[in-house]
């Protein structure tokens, strides 16, 4: 019979071993892990060679122990399958990592249950921090945090009634704007496509923007005109079919979303129709497809990486101890393209 071989394994890599590779001390290392922003570049470039090359992990659970700190935090959003929040979660992660965080992403699928499922796990894993999107998350998910002793954090809203930190522009005002843009250009008759996720506040802000634009001019929005369908390109396709039965006399569509506004181009371009010869057509987010469908769409600019950066910035101060604002509005920008124009005598 064959002789037993006792395997031996390569001792683990020590962070004083990285040290000595790079010339730096077991300090400098440290703090290139834990917080690389008060580091010189140069100098944290020979540390991460180091890491690098000696196959150097460190020790997560042994400086959570010490710490009482994961360095980890969680994301929970409706989906990853939207540019706007994929843009704003990559923009997240970059940042957390230059403040030495790591960060572990979760989708409710614009379900409330889920998302607290998803919230019950990320704080069992023993994150530091965590940021939702939007304000109708359910309503126990604050003393959750309080449980556990960490801080919550939202996005994409500016204004939060759960009396935590809220990041993002105003979407109500950002659709007045694009509806007061087609007014100026002599628009009469709109109609709205929008999405109908119930626990999608910011949409809901979007489309009572447009009421209110509207209103504002004594222009009145009967509920024929307005189409809610789920969040796709597709959507927006069979929306503008609804919509040529129901309102055919509108010229002006306004979509609460990019991906709606597209589907509606697209199916006005299967049917015939010219945009913006024969109705005008809006969105909401400047996802980069945008300036390149045809015509190349009028939206709303909502600055996703902006956002991500400085709810980075604010947890960070936050599980340090630090205070931040509880309301952060950012600049939404209307950005005009040939989607829109003056409507043609009919």
């Amino acid at each position: 019979m064959p002789k037993a071989v006792k395997m031996r394994w390569r001792e683990r890599p020590k962070l004083q071993d990285v040290a000595k590779a790079a010339g730096v001390s077991p300090a400098t290392v440290s703090r290139v892990l834990n917080n690389p922003k008060i580091v010189r570049p140069a100098v944290q470039q020979k540390v991460r060679r180091a890491i690098s090359s000696l196959g150097f992990t460190p020790d997560a659970a042994a400086r959570a122990l010490k710490s009482r700190k994961s360095r980890t935090v969680g994301a929970v959003v409706p989906t990853l399958g939207v540019a706007i929040f994929a843009e704003g979660i990559g923009a997240l992660q970059n940042r957390l990592r230059d403040h030495g965080y790591t960060l572990l992403i979760a989708s409710s699928e614009y379900d409330r249950e889920k998302e607290r499922q998803e919230i019950g796990v990320l704080l069992d894993r023993g994150v530091d921090g965590i940021v939702l999107v939007g304000d109708r998350f359910a309503d126990d998910v604050e003393a959750l945090a309080r449980r556990y002793d960490i801080p919550l954090l939202t996005t994409y809203i500016s204004k939060s009634s759960r009396r935590i930190p809220a990041i993002g522009a105003d979407n109500g005002q950002a659709m007045r704007e694009v509806t007061e843009h087609l007014i100026e250009l002599g628009h009469r008759e709109f109609s709205v496509v929008t999405d109908a996720a119930k626990s999608n506040d910011r949409t809901a802000a979007r489309r009572d923007g447009v009421v209110t634009a509207l209103a504002a001019k004594g222009i009145k929005l009967s509920p024929n005109r307005i189409v809610k369908v789920p969040y796709s390109i597709a959507s927006g396709r069979a929306a503008l079919r609804t919509l040529l039965r129901t309102s055919p006399e509108a010229t002006a569509i306004v979509c609460t979303s990019d991906a709606l506004a597209i589907g509606v181009i697209a199916e006005s371009k299967t049917l015939g129709m010219v945009v913006p010869r024969d109705v005008s057509v809006t969105g909401c987010d400047d996802i980069e497809i945008s300036g390149h469908t045809d015509p190349p769409l009028t939206t709303i600019n909502m600055p996703a990486a902006e956002i991500g950066q400085l709810a980075a910035d604010h947890l960070s101060a936050l599980i340090s101890g630090s205070p931040v604002p509880l309301v952060n509005q950012l600049p939404a920008r209307l950005v005009i393209r040939n989607s829109s124009a003056a409507p043609s005598l009919r």
